[in-house]
């Protein structure tokens, strides 16, 4: 018997239709499941900055940029350095203090570092009127303030541990690229900040009177729709205008020449060189806040745990064997061994050196590869502490790694002697000369460390570090470095 024309093509299931007629029927749609995108704001328990917050945020990312713009490179020389610069940097400083204070104030080294930052701009911008424009400064001012500013940036949340400070290490490592990597939050922190103003009108009028008429909030609610629509043709038109401007003016000279006549001496390629400086930074500034209002307001909810306990746990089982981490550390304390041996045998006894070699040239082929080895140290010893059971032959090792650490400090400290009595002193000399200092009384906590388990070495070292540069750029540098080449007559040091 054939098969009739319904069983050879089956119709999909139906079911009756509510909102239909009795006895009819439709076929039901496949049903696939959709997931909302999560917010890139959002908490772990789906909570959201509040609107205001986000509008502040956004306020103050749309500021920075307009005052780098105008306080570096509207006054910046092709030949020099903008006095403004480091003005710009203490802005920066007062919009981090203004937005997060209120969880940073309660971390000490959040004080620390916010002070430490202050002064070296107040310390470079005394330098630039000052008219010393050296290295000191352009290493204060690129360098030292940037990554100052990032720390404080990033420990404004107010939670740093001083016994586990590599989740700090970690948030400032990403702090420089995180703005880059995580730009959708501008949408979101946008679209909060337009809430934000929406409710703007609604709240003034709940707290003016509670019997406010119908009418009256409908003239508000279309008023403001009219002063949106403005803002969004100003926002779109003026740049559109403008760089359509320039492109007409640079194609053709009389054109260019009679909208000079009509605009006097405005400078139409510069303005838009400018504003495009404000619209390329203003998604990264913002990106950057946002990101950092996150992270602030978890650990003030209490919505992520502190960290300690996990990081504690993670130590203790991310361990590496034992035997194998001593068996490496004892091979490269033999060659240490045998370095340190040719150190005491030419270098610190004076012998004669191989032919051709002066001890300048000595000196200066072996300082920065000395001082790199003393850094590797420095880190394979953290690595030893923090993720190998300790045993009394580990910390034998260690102690014996330290010092073989100092001697090679030792030889790259004479060698730099050396190398500043052929050449004479200039302020890379100066500075390496007081790190390695510095690098000593690492050392010497690094030794302390092994037997006083609970010494915050990371964050004692960090502190160190910032107390060295900030009191060697206040010491007069300047000063030091042409009383030292006058008094042993070096009139241009090389």
């Amino acid at each position: 018997m054939p098969e009739s024309a319904q069983q050879r093509h089956p119709l999909p299931p139906t079911r009756p239709c509510p909102q239909a007629v009795a006895g009819t029927s439709y076929t039901t749609p496949p049903a696939t499941p959709f997931a909302p995108r999560r917010d890139p704001l959002a908490a772990p328990d789906g909570s959201t900055p509040a609107d205001r917050r986000l509008l502040a945020i956004a306020s103050a990312a749309i500021i920075l940029p307009i005052l780098c713009d105008r306080l570096v490179f509207a006054w910046s020389d092709a030949n020099t350095y903008t006095p403004w610069f480091d003005g710009f940097w203490l802005a920066v400083i007062a919009t981090v203090t203004v937005l997060f204070f209120r969880t940073a104030h309660r971390s000490l080294m959040w004080w620390f570092t916010t002070i430490a930052t202050a002064m070296l701009c107040a310390y470079a911008i005394a330098m630039h009127a000052a008219g010393n424009i050296d290295d000191s400064w352009v290493t204060t001012t690129f360098l030292a303030i940037p990554c100052l500013l990032m720390m404080t940036l990033q420990i404004s949340d107010g939670g740093f541990d001083p016994h586990h400070p590599w989740l700090t290490v970690k948030r400032w490592l990403l702090g420089w690229i995180s703005p880059f990597t995580k730009l959708n939050a501008v949408g979101s922190t946008l679209r909060h900040a337009q809430h934000a103003i929406h409710a703007l009108p609604q709240d003034q009028s709940s707290a003016s009177s509670a019997g406010t008429d119908t009418a009256g909030s409908e003239r508000r609610t279309e008023h403001m729709g009219t002063a949106r629509r403005i803002l969004l043709i100003i926002i779109v038109a003026v740049p559109l205008l403008v760089a359509l401007t320039a492109l007409l003016a640079s194609s053709d000279l009389v054109f260019d020449y009679a909208l000079r006549r009509m605009i006097g001496s405005i400078d139409i390629s510069e303005f838009v060189r400018h504003v495009l400086i404000i619209v390329f930074l203003f998604p990264f500034c913002l990106s950057i806040l946002a990101q950092t209002e996150v992270t602030n307001r978890l650990r003030m909810h209490a919505c992520t745990p502190s960290g300690t306990g996990d990081a504690t746990a993670s130590r203790n089982e991310r361990t590496f064997d034992t035997t194998v981490a001593a068996v490496v550390l004892a091979l490269v304390l033999v060659l240490y061994a045998m370095f340190c041996a040719i150190q005491f045998a030419f270098l610190f006894s004076g012998r004669q050196l191989p032919d051709g070699y002066t001890y300048s040239q000595y000196a200066r082929e072996g300082f920065f590869q000395l001082l790199a080895v003393v850094c590797v140290n420095l880190a394979g010893y953290a690595l030893v502490l923090c993720r190998v059971r300790h045993t009394t032959p580990l910390t034998g090792m260690l102690v014996v790694l330290i010092g073989e650490t100092g001697v090679m400090l030792a030889s790259a400290l004479w060698r730099l002697h050396l190398y500043i009595g052929a050449y004479g002193l200039t302020w890379l000399r100066l500075e390496s000369l007081t790190f390695m200092w510095m690098l000593i009384a690492v050392l010497v906590l690094c030794l302390v460390r092994l037997f006083v388990p609970r010494l915050p070495l990371a964050t004692i070292g960090f502190i160190l570090v910032v107390v060295w540069y900030v009191a060697l750029v206040l010491s007069n540098p300047n000063t030091i470095i042409d009383s030292y080449n006058q008094a042993r007559q070096i009139t241009d040091a090389i």
